[in-house]
């Protein structure tokens, strides 16, 4: 369908309710949905401190990302990974 886009990654229409948000130049796009990221720190019973610290990231920013603020690219790509599996809480913990 013309004007649609599709990310393929997460197979999600660009266009819809959950889909991947394309970030400006300065930002990578997002790893998922910020509703997705809060949703998967629940799923594995951790708080957003814990959760966040292995990203390096404090929990207070941890909690702006879960609702909606643009995540830096260093973080975007580590979380990516750790979403696809290509990361686990070990190698986060070096």
């Amino acid at each position: 369908m013309a004007g649609k886009m599709m990310d393929e990654e997460f197979g999600v229409d660009a266009d819809g309710i959950g889909a991947v948000v394309e970030a400006p130049s300065q930002h990578a796009p997002w790893p998922a949905a910020p509703h997705e990221l809060r949703r998967l720190r629940i799923r594995k019973r951790e708080s957003q401190e814990k959760f966040w610290s292995r990203f390096g990231v404090t929990q207070s920013s941890g909690s702006r990302f879960e609702t909606g603020v643009l995540i830096p690219p260093p973080v975007a790509i580590l979380l990516r990974l750790y979403v696809n599996g290509a990361l686990n809480d070990d190698d986060l913990h070096g």
